[in-house]
């Protein structure tokens, strides 16, 4: 049947829609094959990669939100990816908890949210960024436990305040009656405004940004809960290196003891790994559920002691193992990432293109894969030409309810191109050093020292806030 998919038609992979993947219809282990130390690794596992069959879509106890992906608890949404537990939403990345929101990236516990990036248990509030405890605010900014302000910077419990300055009831109804952005002064606002050189609270010995409760955490980015990590993203994790979104929580299983691995959930000592959930003792597997002790395999579920998909006994698996880790000491891929290539999509149909954007002649010479697909043209006179990169794309009817409904403009930018709008307005996942536009004091930040905003320390951002 004619399903959706993340792999276009052009994919040389077999797709199977998410019932038949998850279902007892077929066996991954249909595709085993014997280890063969004549040859490296990577070829060998390349091969059983793109014969098993792969899942079209991952999303788990939605209701109505056939169009999402990586979701799970969803009810009457819409392109939303990477997000759980909503309702009523549209076009939303990486959020959680929330209702009736459109065009949200990273936000958690909102409703009637719109525009908003970084914005956390708030209400009502429109093109808000970096900011918590809302409630009938726009455009604003670093800002926590405020209602009814418009364009404002860092402020604290505040109420009817003007680009920072503090108003009546009557003035700020005034205001509302007509309101309208005034770009330059609020990006003078945002200039003279001082701003926290990292984004991290209530955490202990931790270098990144956008860390909160966690400890010893160091070149991480977007994490909390988390302890005794490096060079981990989006992740709330213990004891883990070189990982990007991966997770769990205290209730359904921590994660422990990850390496060099992409979405792994509720699982300890994951090596190498790629959407591996529930399991442990995994090493260079991808796509496998609640398995243990299993080694290059691919899509198996609830499997034990598994070698490139094929069964050994628990006495098998302990000796073959120790000889494949030292056949691949020698040959160099011990320990070693899969090769660029082996990726299931295009790098510019990846996450990777949002945060170090290539070319298509950049990203064919370092060695990744690129997709050129183009999907058909929409076949609709009502169809809207995107002002970026000239994409056609429709206006929904709830979207446009939406729309209606708060008095907002009719979008002028395409899905994708909204979404990495959004993602611009974070700082990139990069340290850099600088000195305190305060005190003086040596800092890191994700501001490189040519950016025209104040960074200060902690201390000193605590001291203005005063």
């Amino acid at each position: 049947k004619e399903i959706l998919s993340i792999y276009p038609p052009t994919s040389p992979y077999k797709v199977y829609d998410q019932k038949v993947w998850w279902s007892d219809q077929w066996d991954a282990q249909d595709y085993a094959q014997e280890f063969d130390f004549s040859k490296p690794f990577f070829p060998q596992y390349q091969t059983l990669h793109k014969n098993v069959p792969r899942i079209n879509l991952e999303n788990r106890k939605n209701e109505n939100s056939e169009y999402c992906n990586d979701s799970n608890d969803l009810k009457n949404c819409y392109l939303c990816f990477n997000t759980a537990e909503c309702e009523d939403c549209l076009y939303c990345t990486t959020c959680a908890y929330s209702r009736d929101c459109m065009d949200n990236f990273w936000s958690m516990a909102c409703e009637l949210c719109y525009e908003c990036t970084k914005v956390t248990e708030s209400y009502h509030c429109f093109w808000c960024f970096n900011s918590s405890n809302l409630s009938d605010c726009y455009y604003c900014e670093e800002c926590k436990g405020c209602r009814n302000c418009f364009g404002c910077v860092g402020l604290r419990q505040k109420e009817y305040c003007l680009y920072n300055e503090q108003l009546t009831r009557e003035q700020y109804e005034e205001f509302s009656k007509n309101p309208k952005l005034d770009e330059e002064k609020f990006n003078e606002l945002r200039l003279k405004t001082p701003h926290k050189n990292l984004e991290i609270t209530q955490s202990e010995d931790c270098l990144g940004d956008y860390i909160s409760n966690c400890k010893n955490c160091y070149w991480c980015f977007d994490i909390m809960g988390s302890e005794d990590c490096r060079y981990v993203w989006d992740a709330m994790t213990n004891t883990s290196y070189d990982c990007f979104n991966c997770g769990g929580d205290e209730g359904q299983g921590f994660c422990n003891y990850l390496y060099n691995s992409l979405a792994g959930y509720y699982s300890t000592n994951l090596k190498c790994c790629n959407k591996c959930a529930k399991s442990s003792d995994l090493s260079y597997c991808d796509y496998c559920t609640s398995c243990d002790s299993c080694f290059g395999c691919v899509g198996l579920h609830h499997k034990n002691y598994c070698i490139l998909n094929k069964q050994y006994t628990k006495e098998q698996y302990q000796e073959l193992l120790p000889r494949i880790i030292e056949h691949m000491e020698h040959t160099g891929e011990w320990c070693e990432f899969f090769p660029r290539d082996f990726s299931a999509c295009g790098y510019n149909d990846s996450m990777a293109q949002y945060y170090f954007p290539l070319t298509k002649e950049q990203a064919l010479a370092k060695g990744f894969n690129w997709s050129d697909y183009q999907k058909p043209a929409l076949d609709d006179p009502s169809a809207i030409k995107c002002q970026k990169d000239g994409k056609l794309f429709r206006i929904i009817p709830k979207e446009k309810e939406f729309y209606e409904k708060h008095g907002l403009p009719m979008p002028t930018l395409c899905p994708d191109c909204r979404n990495h709008q959004r993602r611009q307005k974070q700082n990139p996942r990069q340290i850099c050093s600088r000195k305190c536009d305060s005190c003086g004091l040596s800092i890191f930040s994700t501001c490189k020292p040519n950016r025209p905003e104040k960074i200060y320390c902690e201390t000193c951002y605590l001291k203005s806030l005063s």
